[in-house]
């Protein structure tokens, strides 16, 4: 099956918003109770040359590399380009944003944090105990428990002063903009791809042109229109690994596993209707949905709704990120890097590391019909 591959904007808002779901999912927590002490400021880091100041503080070169130290080792493939200077820049901004949004919680929310940080905390002390390389990676780094607690702390108390703010309206609003992603499809598709990727080499290779692509897949949507069996066309013509063998079909599939353009079909095609040829990053896509159910926002499981509570509290996020960050007035002043270094590549626009697709074969690429 074809699963989600999702983009996030290449932007500072959006960036704030993945790096704190990411980390509040990065040590996965085994249960557990702790004393929730943990403190929302990293120790020991006063000293070195001050690379950023705000209205309501600053940050020294040492905060900033405990902060960056601790980022990489939650999120390693941000390693090759965390030393970019545009990069560093954005995330010595998200830095200073989750300190401001930390200092705003609540007590209540500020409670809450600590508890799923106690709770994260039994993961990270078991992956610590089993894996020498991991350990041996904090010590090199001088990464202590307490720096680890710290920031999960801080993306936390983010998080969850953000979630705290949402309503009930706020979610009634967010949901009407996600139905497509809730709702549940019996759908039929015949993939074209315009590209394939060798799943040893990863290289990706053209397979036809866009407008050889279209024009097959206009040829299968003519034979299937005129009657034509959906398990003999989509053996002969699709590239989808993942459903050419049962004649394209997925079952009770939701449309957040889809690609967005894949999703919108699926959600807005007239039921029992072979649409027009749907393109997508990977091909053309020939789509007739069998069935569709709708869901209420009473009806979705509690991490949908949470999905739901994430998308509503993200306006909240990029509020603050446009209305009160500039009141900071921050003042960044990064070393300049000298000439050819820190020249890695960054992300494409709309790309981050963790989030760029590694299509192997057509039913793993294919999240090619995903996002």
């Amino acid at each position: 099956m074809f699963y989600s591959t999702r983009k996030s904007t290449w932007r500072r808002s959006a960036l704030l918003v993945l790096a704190a779901v990411l980390v509040m999912t990065m040590l996965a927590a085994c249960g557990g109770k702790g004393k929730g002490e943990h403190s929302l400021q990293f120790k020991n880091v006063d000293k070195g040359e001050v690379v950023a100041t705000f209205k309501d503080g600053q940050v020294t070169q040492d905060e900033l590399k405990k902060y960056l130290d601790v980022y990489v080792l939650a999120q390693p493939a941000y390693e090759s380009i965390v030393e970019i200077p545009q990069f560093q820049e954005m995330l010595l901004e998200q830095y200073v944003s989750f300190k401001l949004l930390s200092a705003q919680a609540s007590e209540e929310s500020l409670k809450e944090a600590r508890k799923q940080v106690d709770e994260q905390l039994t993961g990270f002390k078991e992956l610590k105990g089993s894996d020498t390389t991991f350990a041996d990676e904090l010590k090199t780094k001088k990464i202590s428990d307490a720096d680890i607690a710290t920031f999960l702390l801080l993306n936390s108390a983010a998080v969850v002063h953000m979630n705290s703010l949402v309503t009930d309206e706020d979610m009634a609003k967010a949901f009407e903009t996600m139905k497509a992603d809730f709702a549940v499809s019996d759908v039929r598709h015949i993939l074209v791809q315009t590209t394939e990727t060798d799943p040893n080499t990863q290289e990706t290779k053209e397979l036809r042109t866009d407008e050889e692509a279209l024009a097959r897949a206009k040829e299968v949507k003519a034979k299937l229109d005129a009657g034509g069996d959906w398990n003999e066309l989509a053996k002969t013509y699709s590239d989808d690994g993942g459903s050419k063998e049962n004649g394209g079909l997925y079952e009770a599939s939701p449309g957040s596993k889809w690609v967005e353009p894949f999703k919108i079909a699926t959600y807005e095609q007239e039921i029992g209707v072979i649409g027009e040829p749907v393109k997508s990053d990977f091909g053309y896509h020939v789509i007739k949905v069998e069935k569709r159910e709708d869901k209420t926002l009473d009806q979705l499981t509690e991490e949908e709704k949470n999905q739901v509570k994430g998308a509503a509290a993200y306006t909240y996020m990029e509020k603050f990120m446009t209305e009160e960050m500039p009141k900071q007035e921050l003042k960044i002043t990064l070393p300049k890097a000298e000439e050819g270094a820190g020249e890695g590549e960054a992300p494409a626009d709309g790309e981050t590391p963790s989030e760029t697709p590694a299509d192997g074969d057509a039913a793993a690429g294919d999240e090619k019909a995903a996002e």
